[in-house]
This record gives structure tokens, C-alpha cells and sequence, in this order.
């Protein structure tokens, strides 16, 4: 795995807000999420509702049970970096780090943050489930890097926008989006460091509404199926 710091432009984006955060996360998963919350109301009022039977109510706790798992793993992930450091929002795990106890970034599968722990325990890797990335984004984005850095800006009229655009516009385009993420986050890591970020260790907890929005239903669904 490489360093997204080294690989990718530092240009500051996500912006950050105006009380120092910036929050990562795809659209993708948001739009799931609605579609989802839009399908689910749809199918409850045509048939969980007007029906009243047996096989509403199942179909009913099914439906909560799809949307709690949609929302945990849709809607809820999200990566949150302020002036002090990191926040990871996982389905059903929370993690704070630190500036100074984040030693590294790397872009796997999803953006991965290396974490300190106290001794003599080992640095503790944490996954953002919102940010992933395919491998084949990120090779299809690593060969439109090349490509573009092969033929050079004003290339002709066939250039299109690389013949107008500055280079740095067109290099930042040709990035993937989780890679831009990952890179933010590496840089603000390091600025803090540099500014004598102090070392503190990683903080984990469980996300214990999720996992209730979870199970509930689940478990309602689960007694209604055993007691036909």
C-alpha cells in the first residue's frame, strides 16, 4: 500500500468549515440510503399497513430491519477531522484519534489509519468503511494519470478540456475521489504534528444505537417467523 500523501495533490478539498471541520464521506451511500427510505415507505403503505394480517407484520420488521442496516452502513459512516483530529464513524464502531497519535494514512481497499496504542500493545489499524475504494477505481484512476502525463497538456484541438485547463486542475481530476480524502487527511496529520500535536492513543466505542436499530427488528422479525 502506498502513502496517499505522497502520491496525490494536497489541495484542500473537502473544504474545510468554518469552525475547523471537514467531513469525508461518498455521495453514493447517501443516495442508497434515500432510495432505500423511499422504497420502504412506498411497500409499507400499499401492503404492510392496508393489510393488517400476519404477513404484514413480517413484512413490516423485515423492512426495519433492511433500514436499520442501511442506515449503518449507508447513511452513518463518515470520516470528521477537526483542529484536534480524526473521527471515524464505522456501522457499529466509533474511533477518535488524535493529530499525535496517527502515524500513518494508507489507501487499501478503504482509506486506512495506522494508530499508536500504549505499550507495549502494537499500533492498531483503523478502517473508514465510508471511504472505500475499488481496486478497479483506483487502477482505472491510476491509468488516466498516466495517460495524461504521456501526451502532455495542448496536445492539439483533440486535448479538449487538458488544452485549456491549468495543470494542476487536470492532474486533481484525474485522482480518485477516496484518494483526494486520504491525502487531506495526511496532510492535516502532518501540519499538526508539526505544530506539536501531543501524543495521545486511540479511542474506541461501540456505536450501541445502530446495533439496537439492528436487532430489534431483526429479533421481531426472527420471533414472528419461529411462532407461525
Amino acid at each position: 500500500m502506498q502513502d496517499p500523501g505522497q502520491a496525490v495533490s494536497d489541495r484542500k478539498w473537502p473544504r474545510r468549515a468554518a469552525d475547523g471541520r471537514t467531513v469525508f464521506r461518498l455521495g453514493a451511500p447517501v443516495v442508497i440510503w434515500w432510495a432505500w427510505v423511499v422504497f420502504a415507505l412506498v411497500t409499507a403503505a400499499q401492503v404492510a399497513i392496508p393489510d393488517h394480517d400476519y404477513s404484514s407484520l413480517e413484512l413490516a420488521a423485515g423492512l426495519l430491519a433492511v433500514t436499520g442496516i442501511a442506515y449503518a452502513t449507508a447513511l452513518r459512516p463518515r470520516v470528521t477531522a477537526d483542529d484536534d483530529g480524526v473521527g471515524v464513524r464505522n456501522p457499529f464502531r466509533d474511533h477518535r484519534i488524535g493529530w499525535g497519535g496517527l502515524t500513518a494514512v494508507y489507501l487499501g481497499d478503504s482509506v486506512e489509519l495506522s494508530c499508536a496504542r500504549p505499550a507495549p500493545r502494537p499500533d492498531k489499524t483503523v478502517y473508514c468503511w465510508a471511504l472505500y475504494s475499488g481496486r478497479r477505481s483506483r487502477l482505472r484512476a491510476r491509468r488516466r494519470a498516466q495517460r495524461y502525463r504521456a501526451t502532455g497538456f495542448g496536445a492539439g484541438a483533440g486535448a479538449g478540456l487538458s488544452s485549456r485547463a491549468p495543470a494542476e486542475a487536470q492532474e486533481l481530476a484525474r485522482q480518485d475521489t477516496v484518494q483526494l480524502m486520504a491525502a487531506q487527511i495526511s496532510r492535516r496529520s502532518a501540519d499538526a504534528r508539526e505544530r506539536g500535536a501531543p501524543a495521545v492513543v486511540l479511542e474506541s466505542t461501540w456505536a450501541w444505537w445502530p446495533v439496537a436499530f439492528v436487532a430489534a427488528p431483526a429479533f421481531v422479525l426472527l420471533g414472528l417467523v419461529l411462532a407461525r
